[in-house]
């Protein structure tokens, strides 16, 4: 048997069958754009006349990454619920608070988290705990550096987005504050860590890096990625993605950056747009009235990004508080798309989920297989309700995903019992996704049942498709910072070689595999960040990334 461990590593910014209904609708084909049919320029504060981008807003920490996701989410949000106002007027229908992500993220379940329908009393102690990094610095989640696989992990589980202005006994605990003095811890009980949710997330996307270095570090452009934002562009979706701001290659005149050395990724942006001629000697630099070499693109074209430091109040510019970036910029990586449920795709606003991944993932292993490999989540239903949607993630590009329900399933077998649903999906890039079934189905209290995936992707080099399993992890990646991962007997499932195994008894290997591919991808990676990994045991793995959605009888 074959098997291949493939890490995603995210860039670090300071990221017996009796009945079945008809299947769900099957994709003939991956996703193909097309970029001779994307408009020349898009800018999404002037999108057919509507403008869909918040005000600029004003980070303290190194936070940015939560900015660079609540610019992007609260687009999206906007766009899919048609609430653009005119091109020129200020949009502030809806402020997603950088606060809540912060907090909860970094923050693992409690005992006094647990609530039906969301979080399960078998997971409390999931997730990290950042105490002792608090004791020298209580400010100690708001300067972590967080991919951005986290963000959608937290959105796809119900938690957020939670808009600012949300209510808790008479107060606002979730606003940004403007200045450091201002009173930044949450308390860690379902009350609050379960605010209600402005959007509910459909899908999140990670596309390809414009930015493309091979393992000795020499840059490319990746035509393919750049077109993916543009593509998310022109559906009203907003997208984050990381860039060196650190560095020498800007041009202050016209807000115009250009890297092109070997500086990584340091700034999390949103990117609101782009011009395909966008002048490339706006990025030129000059010193003493020489030209800096290596500071103008090979070519026009920029994207056009909101930032997170503030405007500049003597500044009326409209182009205030945006930049333009080019197209060739070395160190314009990890771009992520967001879509939310809007108009008539929200079937129920309120739903539960039932969920075994807490652990807010950064990373996710995948193992592939030459022989029919399966993976499962088993669920006992926590209350009368009836499913409608399930959701899993994807950590490879071009995957399809079969997908089966089944209730009444026997303990150890969760393709026993009665198959509700099956249906195939095929998705061109890797991301988390939510699936409508065709109809909802009614569920008792206690009642047991499975979703069941099939996951294959396209193989590396060899044509076809493979089997692949797909594994969330993560490590203490901050000093001071522990994570644990959660894993108990009769919830995941692995098929292969023809029988089901329980995830729980795997999940040491799963570790140390993740351990030994990630370590080795760092050393002889020259285009991944400098992250020092500490011994074995401080990677944590997680339940199978599988999830049902639900809503109550009573609803």
């Amino acid at each position: 048997m074959k098997k291949i461990l493939a890490i995603i590593i995210s860039l670090l910014t300071l990221c017996s069958v009796a009945a079945c209904s008809s299947p769900a609708s099957v994709e003939e084909n991956f996703e193909e754009i097309d970029a001779s049919k994307l408009p020349s320029k898009i800018d999404l504060r002037n999108f057919d006349g509507k403008n869909y981008v918040t005000p600029v807003k004003t980070q303290l920490f190194g936070d940015c990454w939560t900015f660079s996701l609540t610019g992007a989410a609260e687009i999206s949000y906007l766009y899919e619920n048609n609430l653009g106002v005119p091109a020129g007027e200020v949009n502030d229908k809806v402020n997603f608070s950088e606060k809540y992500i912060s907090w909860y993220l970094f923050h693992g379940i409690t005992k006094d988290d647990v609530a039906t329908g969301k979080v399960r009393e078998s997971q409390v102690g999931e997730g990290f705990d950042p105490s002792a990094a608090e004791k020298d610095n209580k400010f100690a989640v708001y300067i972590i550096g967080g991919p951005f696989v986290h963000d959608a992990n937290l959105f796809g589980a119900g938690f957020g987005p939670v808009d600012e202005s949300v209510s808790v006994k008479g107060e606002n605990p979730y606003a940004y504050n403007d200045s450091w003095t201002g009173e930044w811890t949450l308390p860690l009980n379902a009350e609050y860590r379960n605010a209600p949710a402005e959007a509910l997330m459909r899908s999140s996307k990670r596309l390809p890096s414009p930015a493309t270095l091979d393992k000795d570090g020499n840059y490319s452009l990746n035509v393919d990625g750049l077109n993916a934002i543009k593509y998310e562009l022109s559906k009203g979706h907003g997208v984050s993605v990381a860039l060196c701001a650190s560095g020498s290659g800007f041009n202050s005149k016209h807000r115009a950056a250009y890297s092109s050395g070997t500086d990584k990724p340091d700034h999390a942006v949103t990117v609101i747009g782009y011009d395909d001629d966008y002048p490339k000697e706006n990025f030129t630099r000059k010193i003493s009235g020489e030209e800096v070499e290596g500071s103008t693109p090979p070519e026009n074209g920029a994207l056009i990004l909101k930032n997170s430091w503030g405007l500049n109040t003597y500044d009326d510019d409209p182009d205030d508080g945006f930049v333009y970036i080019s197209y060739y910029d070395h160190s314009l990586m990890s771009a992520l798309s967001y879509v939310f449920d809007g108009g008539d795709s929200v079937k129920h606003s309120s739903p539960n989920y039932d969920q075994y991944d807490l652990l807010m993932t950064n990373w996710y292993g995948s193992t592939d297989y030459d022989n029919e490999t399966k993976m499962a989540n088993v669920f006992n239903a926590e209350e009368d309700e009836s499913l409608y949607q399930i959701a899993y993630s994807t950590s490879q590009p071009k995957t399809e995903v079969t997908y089966e329900v089944y209730k009444d399933v026997e303990d150890g077998n969760p393709s026993s019992g009665t198959l509700l649903e099956k249906g195939v999906k095929k998705h061109t890039f890797a991301g988390f996704y939510k699936i409508d079934l065709s109809k909802e189905y009614e569920l008792k209290k206690g009642e047991k049942y499975a979703v069941v995936l099939t996951m294959k992707r396209e193989a590396y080099g060899e044509g076809g498709m493979t089997y692949t399993e797909v594994f969330p992890y993560s490590t203490e990646f901050f000093e001071g910072m522990t994570v644990t991962g959660v894993i108990n007997k009769g919830e995941s499932y692995l098929y292969t070689d023809g029988k089901w195994k329980d995830m729980s008894d795997m999940k040491d290997s799963l570790a140390e595999r993740a351990y030994n591919q990630c370590s080795e991808e760092l050393n002889s990676d020259k285009s991944l960040p400098d992250l020092k990994l500490k011994e074995k045991d401080s990677f944590a793995v997680d339940n199978y990334p599988i999830k049902a959605i639900l809503t109550p009888a009573n609803d």
